[in-house]
């Protein structure tokens, strides 16, 4: 697999998933073609939902995305409809879900998915059925040595085959996932504004934490999970959307000389201090709530065209008492 593209970014093609046109639902995916010398997707052949299961093929530059949810195409449904269902022509191998993957020990399962590198098209790995009993086995390229019509052929030593991990569902690296972050109990406060999903055995870690360092904790609580092929971890701390926050506030023109106190709690974000109008109050909501991984504004400005000093430090929470030493995550404009 080339280094330089990451698991993440890989067409995940499962069989049987549906097909997402331009304008609607247009089918399921029912093969895919390689060209066996170059290891290259030409086409995937899509089941039409109508027309008696007509099977027609499109090429390879017809996909968008591909995940377990959807195949995803840049097409319309009548333009599906008038492509032809004559096979491709070259010697192409074509490939579905019966597809048998042998090793050169002996050892066989069937096809499951087929992922490939997103502008090339090129084979990144393959995940197998029952190659060792009851389990889903993850196959990079490396080891395939073959491919032809219904038939892929791989070389891995049984040692090495029998020592990689399995190869998991999303519903149960998913349901582990979330046991293990709601039993670690130093978490819980965090929990609300957090989201854990798990698509394609990669972990998605979006939303609000209340530190950057908590976000590294929760990443390391879920690591260790077998199965789990990467983790994308997106988590914003406070900390961070605070700093954040501030340089926003200081280079915007309408808010740049205000000491604004901005204080986020798991991404809902108070604001506190003095301004001289109310322009200067919504400017800096404005500018506070498009702000990326902002959850919403409790905006508790002060508008006072008569104040000649600006509070540099406000309280945190409501209340008339100065804040002389800034919270945790206080940060200031000026």
């Amino acid at each position: 697999m080339n280094s330089t593209t990451h698991i993440t970014q890989m067409q995940k093609i499962h069989f049987g998933s549906k097909i997402i046109c331009s304008d609607g639902d247009g089918g399921t995916l029912a093969h895919v073609c390689f060209d066996p010398i170059t290891r290259c997707m030409t086409h995937i052949g899509v089941k039409q939902s109508h027309l008696f299961g007509k099977i027609v093929y499109l090429s390879f530059e017809a996909l968008v995305s591909a995940t377990r949810e959807a195949v995803t195409l840049n097409i319309s449904r009548s333009y599906l409809s008038d492509v032809s269902s004559v096979k491709p022509d070259g010697a192409l191998a074509f490939l579905d879900n019966k597809s048998i993957v042998q090793n050169s020990s002996g050892a066989k399962g069937t096809l499951m998915l087929v992922a490939v590198h997103p502008e090339s098209g090129v084979l990144a790995y393959i995940v197998v059925h029952h190659m060792r009993p009851g389990q889903n086995t993850l196959l990079r390229q490396e080891v395939v040595t073959k491919l032809e019509t219904g038939l892929v052929v791989v070389s891995i030593p049984d040692v090495a085959l029998h020592g990689l991990p399995p190869y998991r569902s999303d519903e149960e690296l998913q349901a582990e996932v979330e046991n293990l972050l709601s039993k670690f109990t130093p978490l819980h406060v965090d929990l609300g504004g957090l989201t854990a999903r798990v698509l394609d055995g990669v972990l998605y870690l979006n939303g609000n934490i209340s530190s950057s360092l908590r976000g590294d904790i929760v990443q390391n609580q879920v690591l260790g999970i077998p199965g789990l092929l990467a983790i994308e971890n997106h988590l914003v701390g406070d900390d961070t959307l605070a700093n954040n926050l501030a340089m926003a506030l200081a280079q915007d023109p309408r808010t740049h000389d205000l000491p604004i106190g901005v204080y986020p709690r798991l991404g809902i974000v108070r604001l506190r201090g003095a301004v001289h109008n109310s322009q200067q109050k919504a400017a800096a909501e404005e500018i506070v709530q498009t702000f990326p991984k902002v959850r919403s504004v409790i905006n508790d400005l002060d508008v006072n065209p008569n104040e000649s000093l600006l509070h540099v430090m406000s309280a945190a929470e409501s209340g008339d008492a100065e804040d002389k030493i800034p919270g945790e995550y206080v940060r200031h404009t000026k």
